[in-house]
């Protein structure tokens, strides 16, 4: 499947078909890692867990320093 990158507001992206989110029980709103594998991108869905990780784990003295 080809798809070509597109404006969309003031970004640019690619459109994935219903069809194709359906098939991988991708919903709108879904989180995912991006990385740079084998000179292209690999999508990889993460869960609200692993997201509030990644976060807390990077701004922790911030998070630290509301909580007192």
């Amino acid at each position: 499947m080809i798809k070509r990158l597109m404006r969309v507001g003031n970004s640019q992206g690619i459109i994935l078909d219903k069809a194709v989110l359906d098939l991988l029980h991708i919903k709108e709103g879904s989180s995912f890692d991006i990385s740079a594998k084998n000179g292209g991108l690999f999508l990889k869905p993460v869960g609200i867990e692993e997201v509030y990780q990644e976060i807390s784990k990077r701004h922790r003295r911030t998070l630290n320093k509301l909580g007192r």
